[in-house]
């Protein structure tokens, strides 16, 4: 273990800083535990950490949206769907829609993950991104670019879980700009003393430097209340999940220290 966050804190050190096609994760709960989703199990961590997706029991899909700054224009639309291939292997699809007449960004994902032994699993997930631009009257033209995210996650003593992955690590351009895509490293850890009972705790560096993530999971029936916090800037989350009848229903809000509230919502159906 030693070795490894010798490793990890090499890497953040050294990644560059680059943008374009940031902030599509999603995941309500992830997103209210202070974007902590890199370490978080199942379907709705996919776009944090593919290896996310070896968790999942059973076929699910998950509808949710987002709107930064209570401002519809940047309002970011999501589907994930997966299902298992085997009992250690499962599939995942993804796809991401933001933007508006003038510009937009559309994503689709494909992820692979499985067990590769009892506590440890991996994740490999192609990505196709596209981007529009209009002036109102006649497009500017479009761009299409293909990257690879990539993660795994590690279970420890049951009640600790330990994850990281990379998002775009062969820095994928796109345009006649050759702009680089989002590049992007997270690593974190959590604790589970009880069923939904977490608490978590992430890093993650990209073209905005390192950022502290913080979060906490408090099961009440069939009622989760979510909390965190993350640095750059210092903003504080919090939300919510319901099940009823097999669906859960779930809502995150984020501050921001100038800046109107962040809103988001999701519904998840486990067949």
């Amino acid at each position: 273990m030693k070795t490894l966050a010798t490793v990890l804190l090499v890497l953040f050190s050294a990644l560059p800083a680059f943008a374009s096609f940031e902030e599509i994760e999603m995941g309500i709960p992830a997103m209210a535990m202070g974007g902590t989703g890199v370490v978080l199990p199942g379907l709705e961590g996919s776009m944090w950490n593919p290896a996310s997706v070896a968790t999942m029991d059973r076929a699910s899909v998950t509808v949710s949206g987002k709107m930064p700054y209570s401002n519809f224009d940047f309002t970011t639309a999501g589907i994930d769907g997966g299902a298992p291939l085997t009992e250690n292997w499962k599939l995942a699809g993804s796809a991401r829609w933001f933007g508006g007449e003038l510009y937009n960004e559309q994503i689709l994902a494909v992820t692979v993950a499985g067990k590769l032994s009892r506590d440890f699993s991996f994740g490999l997930q192609p990505v196709i991104a596209r981007v529009d631009i209009e002036d109102g009257v006649s497009s500017y033209g479009s761009a299409v670019a293909f990257s690879v995210n990539t993660g795994f996650r590690v279970t420890m003593y049951d009640r600790w879980a330990f994850a990281a992955s990379v998002k775009n690590p062969f820095e994928s351009r796109i345009g006649n700009s050759e702009e680089y895509m989002h590049r992007q490293m997270d690593a974190g850890i959590a604790y589970e003393p009880a069923t939904d009972l977490v608490t978590a705790f992430a890093l993650s560096r990209d073209f905005r430097g390192t950022r502290v993530r913080v979060g906490g999971a408090l099961p009440l029936g069939p009622l989760t209340v979510y909390a965190g916090a993350m640095s750059g800037p210092a903003v504080f989350t919090g939300g919510f999940s319901a099940v009823v009848e097999g669906i859960r229903a779930s809502y995150s809000v984020q501050t921001h220290p100038e800046l109107n509230l962040s809103h988001a919502i999701g519904v998840t159906y486990a067949f």
